[in-house]
């Protein structure tokens, strides 16, 4: 998620907000990892697309049921 976050940032996730109506990243569980992604729901709400904001990852389209949302992202520190 470079430049928005670097390796051994720290982040807070509210885990009430679930809801893909809200903006900003999330952490999300897919294959039994968790990922910091930004998400699309389709129109159709059959599938999520995870965003990077690494431009060198293409977004990746999967089908809603195999991703988990656990929440999203509020607060994200790291070192100076």
């Amino acid at each position: 998620m470079e430049p928005s976050l670097k390796d051994d940032d720290i982040v807070m996730v509210d885990v009430s907000k679930r809801n893909l109506g809200y903006d900003g990243m999330f952490v999300v569980r897919h294959m039994d990892v968790l990922k910091v992604k930004r998400l699309r729901l389709s129109p159709d709400r059959s599938t999520i697309t995870l965003i990077s904001d690494n431009q060198a990852y293409t977004p990746e389209v999967w089908p809603a049921e195999e991703i988990e949302v656990i929440g999203r992202v509020i607060w994200v520190g790291g070192k100076v």
